[in-house]
């Protein structure tokens, strides 16, 4: 997380003018928090909240209202219980009811034009150096990739890749590229072709007596003619790569610096609908109204709050599972019934469902030299069979409407959806990075929370109205995202 949002979040005593200088969105967000949690039912809650999601919901809730503004009164009493009031009320009950934002970045769009930025380094294209790790021949040069998802050790530094030849014996030099500046003798490594360390020069010399060798290299002798070529005699492994240390003081005009750009990127969201219709019966209206003495405005805005919280998560989860299931990383196997034949071997067996998750943020680790499973969503059987794992706790479960936080599997959220959108036996693993919302796999803007068509009166006594978000979404990272499948559950026809 940068200095500036580190400073915003923490506990300090800052005047509104420093406030604004540190972070103007988020003096505008904290404003807002404070001016809707003094409405009377509207409000209650909102300090309590995280402090992203309760910003986010400000937001959206002052957007809301603007937008409510422009309506007519004609409007309001003819709209899908459209008055200012029940819109805003069905802001506050669907939004922070939502996993989305849980699982990935929700940014509440000021305007129609906001972006989420975040800096991406990526290395220089400098053929002349040769310092990668993947030992690929001379002026091989760096591609543009993340540098923190590189695993390039060596592009900083003074250790270069030598030129190997030969077989009987070797010739390695440490006279082209970099080494052109001057060779340092002293730190040369040898390696085979599987990168395992043959042998280590320890000091300055070059004879075998300068070196320290691999209990199984097969080394007999090395020579070193004094500028930068070894000639090593061996019976083992064949010598596959080498590297050594060059001279980088001389290299005054920065030919073989390696540099880091540092590039700003920017996704500008382009605000789209995603819409729902609504219909009941005048019968229901009286009904409702008449006999079980509850509102029907309050009835048709809880349902409609629920039905939108249910799309917006619905919505959410499948473009991130379609995201996990493309992205090539071959999904993690799990047998329930592995030990099968031993006594409790079912729920034996689901105590070490831990390392399957684990793998899955090992292989994520592997990748990007960052990430694990921070987040857990799938399938009902799966999600049910995590419940046999002792880790498992009942922490911050959520009622059971469509996509739904069930609790925790040591420390990690585990959420619930229905196999329309994550089959069965599945689990997708998800990485958010907390201290930075652009590192995420997914990034939703909201404009508009909720758009009211009006209300239609059909001849057949029903009513109908549309309901729409206006927002968008962004694929930032879908190497964020992990599979599992667990075959053999019980019960799972």
């Amino acid at each position: 997380m940068p200095m500036r949002s580190r400073m915003t979040e923490d506990a300090m005593s800052l005047d509104e003018a420093t406030l604004e200088q540190l972070n103007e969105r988020n003096a505008r967000a904290d404003r807002l928090i404070r001016k809707w949690s003094k409405v009377p039912e509207i409000g209650s809650g909102l300090r309590m909240m995280d402090t992203p999601k309760a910003r986010n919901l400000a937001i959206m809730l002052e957007k809301q209202a603007r937008h409510m503004t422009k309506f007519s009164e004609a409007t309001y009493s003819s709209a899908f219980a459209a008055t200012p009031e029940n819109m805003i009320r069905l802001v506050r009950l669907a939004y922070p009811n939502s996993i989305r934002d849980k699982l990935f970045t929700e940014f509440a769009m000021e305007t129609a034009k906001d972006s989420i930025k975040y800096i991406k380094p990526i290395y220089s294209a400098n053929s002349n150096i040769n310092r990668d790790d993947l030992f690929t021949g001379v002026g091989n040069g760096f591609n543009p990739n993340v540098t923190y998802e590189s695993k390039q050790s060596r592009f900083p530094q003074e250790m270069a890749n030598a030129t190997v030849s030969g077989g009987g014996p070797y010739t390695v030099a440490f006279t082209t590229n970099e080494f052109t500046q001057g060779y340092i003798a002293g730190y040369a490594i040898l390696y085979d072709i599987n990168g395992n360390t043959l042998a280590w020069e320890n000091k300055p010399g070059g004879a075998i007596s300068s070196w320290s060798l691999g209990t199984t290299s097969g080394i007999t002798n090395i020579t070193f003619d004094g500028v930068g070529t070894y000639t090593v005699t061996t019976s083992g492994a064949a010598i596959a790569n080498a590297i050594g240390r060059y001279n980088s003081e001389k290299d005054l005009t920065g030919t073989y610096l390696g540099e880091v750009e540092l590039v700003m990127a920017d996704y500008q969201f382009r605000v789209r609908p995603l819409t729902l219709g609504v219909t009941w019966t005048a019968l229901a209206e009286l009904v409702l109204d008449s006999t079980v003495g509850v509102s029907t405005e309050e009835v048709i805005m809880d349902a409609a709050g629920q039905e939108i919280k249910k799309s917006l998560d619905f919505y959410a989860v499948k473009i991130a599972y379609s995201a996990a299931t493309t992205n090539g990383i071959p999904t993690i196997v799990f047998d329930a019934e592995a030990g099968a034949g031993t006594q409790d071997s079912y729920i034996h067996t689901a105590q070490t469902v831990s390392q399957a998750i684990e793998r899955v943020g090992d292989v994520m680790y592997n990748l990007l030299n960052r990430g694990g499973v921070s987040r857990i969503v799938g399938g009902p059987a799966a999600i049910t069979y995590l419940r046999l794992n002792a880790g498992f706790t009942t922490k911050g479960v959520q009622p059971r409407i469509g996509g739904y936080q069930v609790g925790e599997i040591y420390g990690i959220p585990v959420f619930k959806v229905p196999k329309a959108i994550i089959p069965e036996n599945t689990l997708m693993c998800v990485w958010k990075n907390e201290n930075n919302e652009a590192d995420v796999s997914v990034a939703f803007g909201t404009l508009v929370p909720f758009f009211s068509t009006g209300a239609l009166q059909r001849k057949n006594f029903y009513k109908e109205a549309g309901l729409a978000s206006f927002g968008d979404y962004v694929i930032l990272n879908n190497n964020y995202f992990g599979l599992i499948q667990i075959n053999n559950i019980r019960g799972l026809v």
